[in-house]
């Protein structure tokens, strides 16, 4: 089939050594090398932005619960200065 790729199913250790021992198709070798560390990236990349998103809510509750603490204190060091100026 034209265009279909005749290096997908080498292994990483296969690219390597035929993009070293090739002389004219070096260029295929490094291009499906490129295409591979392409892909992962991009999974890599997405995989980040998702756990940026989960870092980003777990952020958002902790300020939300640091303020109700602090709320709290406030009011609590109100009603104790209420009650030593009695």
């Amino acid at each position: 089939m034209p265009g279909e790729n005749p290096l997908a199913n080498a292994s990483d250790n296969e690219l390597v050594s035929g993009a070293w021992g090739a002389g004219a198709t070096q260029g295929a070798y490094l291009a499906e090398m490129m295409r591979r560390l392409k892909a992962v990236l991009e999974h890599e990349m997405r995989a980040a932005n998702e756990l940026s998103g989960k870092i980003h809510l777990l952020n958002q509750a902790l300020l939300w619960y640091t303020i109700a603490l602090a709320v709290m204190a406030a009011f609590q060091f109100g009603a104790w200065l209420k009650e030593i100026t009695r």
